[in-house]
């Protein structure tokens, strides 16, 4: 009796949930329909037509446009070092004294002889004078007048060769005294008062002290061939601005002017030798320092720019979230040309006015709807020539 209750009470069961399927199932239909999906937030910006600065950047050295090694050129002794060490000089200040005592004496010596020798030659001229009239009335022989003509032809030579002497003497006193040859800051004094110096050891000697150049100087730096073109082309049409940046001071750039392109590109390393030239009065640029290096070669005038938040990286490449009307996004590809003090200048994918997302694209898909966290803010400052990353 109690199998035909429960046997029965089972088919009522299975008839019940039968009769009742239909309205369970709607009823989770309709739920499921009136909740559509949140809404991702998302920090928005505009891509704007603006001009843009066409730049290149590198790695560059300060390199000095003189540096000069002084050395003697006499053989002596140091009789007077007159400056110190790393103070700045101008050309022709007095740097080093040489004893030159003998040298004076020498001069002194080759003066008196030229002395005697002009008075010489002027008695042989009186003579030359004197024969002359002899042998005019018959008194004097020819062979006699040749004699003193010869003489005094001797004496002229002998005066020359005196007058040569006495110069080469004033030359080696003034080799007595070494001055700047031009402007810069000394260096560490190899020798000091007291110590002799060799002339005949110019080629392999150690130099006095080196004078390097500060003003105005170079930075040497190196670009990839394939910017030839277009430097040429750019440095055609005038002076092409660099702007070189210490790395311990970003926020002081300092700005000079490109002054050397090498005539032939290396094929060792594929890329060319350039030289800037910066005024540098204040000195902040140092032989053998490293710098950060822009040189602008133009301006693009109508550039789609967009923060460089905005630029994500895909298995096909960069692309943004651009916002449709609707409040969805379309994932888009762009072709990134380059970048400006945080933002990227597009050469395909965008115009200006499209609105793309610059933070929360991790929660985005093609087709999420989107609300904006933010108003979107109002149109960025054009960039100025900072260093960019090399296009």
């Amino acid at each position: 009796m109690k199998r035909i209750l429960l046997g029965a009470l089972f088919i009522v069961l299975i008839a019940c949930g039968y009769y009742f399927r239909g309205y369970f199932f709607e009823t989770a239909t309709e739920t499921g329909a009136a909740r559509p999906l949140a809404a991702q937030p998302v920090m928005v910006d505009v891509a704007v037509e603006m001009p843009a600065p066409i730049q290149v950047a590198a790695i560059g050295s300060v390199q000095s446009i003189a540096t000069v090694m002084i050395k003697s050129r006499m053989d002596g002794q140091i009789a007077q070092v007159h400056f110190k060490e790393g103070q700045e000089i101008k050309e022709g200040d007095l740097l080093f004294t040489l004893d030159d005592r003998a040298l004076r004496a020498q001069l002194a010596q080759s003066e008196a002889t030229l002395e005697r020798d002009r008075a010489s030659l002027q008695r042989a001229k009186l003579e030359v004078t004197r024969q002359s009239g002899l042998a005019t009335r018959g008194v004097a022989s020819a062979q006699k007048f040749d004699d003193v003509e010869t003489s005094l032809a001797v004496l002229e030579a002998t005066v020359r060769a005196a007058e040569a002497a006495v110069e080469n003497a004033r030359v080696n006193l003034n080799y007595a005294t070494i001055a700047a040859p031009i402007n810069g800051r000394t260096g560490s004094v190899a020798l000091k008062k007291g110590n002799l110096v060799k002339a005949t050891e110019l080629s392999s000697s150690i130099p006095l002290v080196t004078i390097t150049q500060l003003r105005p100087i170079y930075v040497t730096f190196t670009l990839p061939e394939r910017h030839l073109a277009e430097l040429r082309a750019a440095a055609a049409e005038g002076s092409l601005p660099v702007v070189a940046i210490i790395p311990s001071q970003p926020q002081t750039p300092i700005t000079g002017a490109l002054a050397f392109i090498d005539n032939q590109v290396d094929v060792a390393t594929g890329t060319i030798t350039l030289k800037a030239e910066f005024a540098n009065d204040d000195t902040r640029l140092w032989p053998g320092q490293f710098v950060n290096v822009t040189l602008t070669l133009g301006v693009q005038a109508n550039a789609v720019v967009v923060p460089s938040a905005a630029i994500q990286i895909g298995q096909n490449g960069p692309y943004v979230f651009v916002i449709k009307p609707d409040s969805t996004v379309e994932l888009r590809l762009v072709r990134v040309d380059r970048t400006i003090d945080g933002r990227t200048v597009t050469a395909e994918g965008l115009v200006a006015g499209d609105r793309v997302v610059v933070d929360g694209q991790l929660r985005l898909n093609n087709g999420t709807r989107v609300t904006v966290q933010r108003p979107e803010g109002a149109t960025p400052p054009r960039p100025q020539p900072v260093p960019v990353a090399e296009r």
